[in-house]
């Protein structure tokens, strides 16, 4: 009986589709490549915010934006100009939405920038160095908070913190090495911590403070 010849094994047909997606895929990573090649050599801003809270920053005549606490950017700016660069503080709000603690700001002129201009905001400014109380209410009382109280240039918070509350963030206050912060309540007194100036050791300048029933003399 005659043997069947055995068929050869066919070749999978190609379509070319894998070959074009690879061609498409390196076309778009060598652009990309490309764009921040020329991005970096590009001047350009890294601002970054080391304040508890956001600041809002303007550059030149661009329109501001907002910059989170802890963020940092990089920002394309142009070349051959001299620009103003102004960042401030965009203060918490208290219950009758009036802006509580100090101003904090900063500016730069960035005069024909090259590279990588670094600026940053933080609580010791050319002006003033600055702290932020972050008021932690164990009392059964709200609390009416002042910063400084007993020297010159005490500023009411005009809050109250209410009780439970943790760790509230009510602004930023000038700091100096004998700074005090005092919280009370009608009718029940008022407790004091005295001498921050050496207390306020964090990057942001936030110091946490708490209050209790047993401290309200």
């Amino acid at each position: 009986m005659p043997l069947a010849e055995s068929a050869a094994p066919v070749p999978p047909a190609t379509t070319g589709f894998p070959v074009r997606s690879m061609l498409v895929l390196l076309v778009l990573l060598l652009a990309a490549t490309a764009a921040g090649v020329v991005l970096l050599l590009r001047p350009h801003l890294v601002f970054t915010n080391r304040l508890a809270a956001p600041v809002r920053l303007v550059i030149g005549d661009a329109a501001p934006r907002t910059i989170a606490a802890g963020a940092s950017v990089r920002l394309v700016v142009p070349r051959r100009q001299t620009l103003v660069m102004q960042w401030e503080l965009v203060r918490p709000l208290s219950a009758d939405r009036r802006p509580m603690g100090e101003e904090v700001r900063g500016s730069s002129v960035l005069r024909d920038p090259s590279g990588a201009v670094r600026v940053v905001a933080g609580s010791r400014t050319s002006d003033a160095d600055f702290f932020a109380p972050l008021v932690t209410n164990a009392s059964s009382h709200p609390l009416r908070v002042t910063v400084n109280a007993g020297l010159q240039g005490a500023v009411d918070c005009g809050c109250a913190v209410r009780p439970g509350t943790r760790r509230v963030f009510i602004g930023y206050y000038r700091l100096y090495q004998n700074s005090t912060v005092r919280a009370g309540a009608p009718g029940t007194g008022a407790a004091t911590f005295r001498e921050l100036g050496p207390r306020v050791t964090a990057p942001d300048g936030t110091v946490g403070l708490r209050f209790e029933d047993t401290d309200l003399r």
